[in-house]
C-alpha cells in the first residue's frame, strides 16, 4: 500500500530541482521517490487507507498540490505541461479545470465535451474567451457554499439541525479584507468527475433526482493510470497595489459579478476532495499570512487580521470572526496539524531552493482528514440518502479560516458538513438522497 503514495519528501525536492540542504527532512517517509523527469502525479488513494498515517496523507496533499499548481498545457484542459517549471506565468492545472458555472448551465443544457469552452454572454467575446481558456477567473460567490446550494440542503429533509445549522453558517456572512474587499469563492472539478456528471445527465436536476432514485451516486476513484475525481474549492482576496508587489501571492485576473474590468486577485485558501470509491480524503490550504493562529495578535501583519483595530471610541480590541464585519478580523481558532507544520517547513525549504522568489513558499498545509475506517458505497442500496457514513475519520476538526470563518469550532469538519450533501430539486420533490459528499451537484437546474 505505502507504495502507491509515491511522495517522498526528497523525491519532491528532485523533481522541484532544487537542494534540501538547508531544510530537514521529517523524521518520516512517504513511499517512493517520484521520477525526478516528471511532473508530480496524484496518487490515487485506494478503498483500504490501514496502515496509513497523517503523515502520509499530508505527504500526499503536498505532492497533489504542486501538481495542481503546476503550470497548465495549453489547449488541453487539466493537463501539466511538463517543459514548464514549477511557478512558470500561465493558468495553473487546477485553473483549467471545469468551473460549476460552467458545468451546470441553464435549463439543465449538456454541457458538451470536456475539452469545448463554455462562453459567457454576459462577458465580451475577447474575454469570455480568456476566461473559458481559464486565463481569467470568472468570480461571483462570496461564500463557500452558494445560497442557491444551501436552500437545496436545507429544504431537503435532513434530519440533524446542528449539522444543518453548521452548513448554513458555512454558506452565509460574507468575509472582508482589511481593505474592505469582499473573499470570492469558486468551485472546479477535473475531467474524471465531470465525465461522470456528463455520462450519466447529472447535469439536470430531474435527471439527477431520477439517477439517484437508483443508483448510488459514487464519484469514480483513481486507479495506477487514471487520476480520481477531485473538487476544488478555492479562496481569492482582492490585492491592492503593495499586495500586488509583495510577491507572496500565487496571483491571476479575474471579472467580479460580470465585470467588464479584470481586477488582479491572490489565492488564499485551497481545498480540495478526493475521491476513493468510500470517504475520500480531504486537505486544506491557506496562505501563511493570512491570520493569527488560536489567539488574536499583537503585533504583525496578516491579510485579515489588525493587531491596532479597536472598537470605535473604546480600547476594547475588535471583536473576531464576525459574520459580515467589515474589514473582516479573523482568527484561525484550531492550530495547523503538528505533523503538517514540520512538514511545511521542509516544503519551503524545497521551494525556495528551487526558485527563491516563488510565491508558492508562502502557502501551507493547515491539515487533513481521511476515514481510518472507510465503507464503500458501491455497498449502499439505492436511494442512498443522507447522511452518508463518515468513516470514524483522524480527526473531527478541519476547517480553512477564510473558507470557514464564520463556524470555526472542535467537530466541525469536511465529513461533518458534506455526509448531508444531497441532490438538486427538481420540479418540487424535495429528496435528500446523497451525492457523494459533493455539494455541487445542488447548483443543477431542469429544462424549463
Amino acid at each position: 500500500m505505502r507504495r502507491h503514495f509515491s511522495a517522498l519528501l526528497a523525491g519532491l525536492a528532485l523533481v522541484l530541482g532544487g537542494t534540501t540542504a538547508q531544510a530537514q527532512q521529517p523524521a518520516y517517509s512517504c513511499g517512493d521517490v517520484p521520477n525526478p523527469s516528471e511532473v508530480p502525479r496524484i496518487a490515487p488513494i485506494f478503498q483500504s487507507n490501514t496502515g496509513l498515517s497523517d503523515g502520509e496523507f499530508d505527504c500526499l496533499a503536498w505532492q497533489d498540490f504542486i501538481y495542481l499548481n503546476w503550470p497548465a498545457l495549453a489547449g488541453q484542459r487539466g493537463v501539466p505541461n511538463k517543459s514548464a517549471r514549477f511557478g512558470a506565468p500561465g493558468p495553473t492545472v487546477w485553473e483549467t479545470f471545469k468551473t460549476v458555472d460552467e458545468v451546470f448551465l441553464p435549463n439543465g443544457q449538456n454541457p458538451g465535451p470536456w475539452n469545448q469552452p463554455q462562453l459567457m454572454a454576459t462577458l465580451n467575446r475577447s474575454l469570455a474567451q480568456r476566461v473559458a481558456r481559464g486565463q481569467v477567473r470568472h468570480l461571483t460567490m462570496m461564500s463557500k457554499i452558494s445560497r442557491r446550494v444551501m436552500a437545496n440542503i436545507l429544504s431537503s429533509g435532513a434530519d440533524s439541525q446542528q449539522v444543518l445549522d453548521e452548513i448554513a453558517q458555512a454558506g452565509g456572512g460574507i468575509l472582508y479584507d482589511l481593505n474592505g474587499q469582499p473573499v470570492y469563492y469558486e468551485v472546479a472539478m477535473d475531467e474524471a468527475q465531470y465525465d461522470y456528471i456528463v455520462q450519466n445527465g447529472l447535469y439536470d436536476a430531474g435527471k439527477q433526482f431520477g439517477f439517484a432514485l437508483k443508483n448510488v451516486i459514487d464519484l469514480p476513484a483513481g486507479t495506477a493510470t487514471k487520476i480520481a475525481a477531485l473538487e476544488l474549492k478555492a479562496a481569492w482576496k482582492v490585492l491592492s497595489s503593495v499586495e500586488q508587489k509583495s510577491g507572496r501571492f500565487h496571483t491571476t485576473q479575474a471579472v467580479l459579478d460580470g465585470s467588464k474590468t479584470p481586477v488582479t486577485v491572490g489565492l488564499v485558501g485551497f481545498h480540495m476532495f478526493i475521491a476513493n470509491g468510500a470517504q475520500g480524503a480531504w486537505a486544506t490550504f491557506a496562505q501563511a499570512d493570512n491570520a493569527p493562529v488560536a489567539k488574536p495578535a499583537s503585533s504583525g501583519t496578516f491579510n485579515f487580521f489588525n493587531p491596532g483595530c479597536k472598537v470605535p471610541g473604546t480600547t476594547t480590541p475588535c471583536p473576531f470572526n464576525v459574520r459580515d464585519a467589515d474589514p473582516g478580523q479573523v482568527v484561525q481558532i484550531t492550530p495547523d496539524d503538528p505533523t503538517a507544520v514540520r512538514l511545511n517547513t521542509y516544503m519551503r525549504g524545497v521551494i525556495t531552493a528551487y526558485d527563491a522568489k516563488t510565491p508558492w513558499q508562502y502557502y501551507k498545509l493547515v491539515n487533513v482528514q481521511w476515514a481510518t475506517l472507510p465503507k464503500s458505497l458501491s455497498g449502499l442500496k439505492a436511494p442512498a440518502n443522507v447522511p452518508l457514513p463518515d468513516g470514524n475519520p483522524n480527526n473531527k476538526t478541519l476547517v480553512n479560516a477564510v473558507l470557514e470563518t464564520f463556524v470555526q469550532k472542535p467537530g466541525v469538519g469536511c465529513f461533518s458538513c458534506h455526509q448531508y450533501a444531497s441532490v438538486a430539486r427538481s420540479g418540487g420533490l424535495k429528496a435528500n438522497f446523497a451525492t457523494s459528499y459533493s455539494f455541487i451537484f445542488g447548483h443543477a437546474n431542469s429544462p424549463k
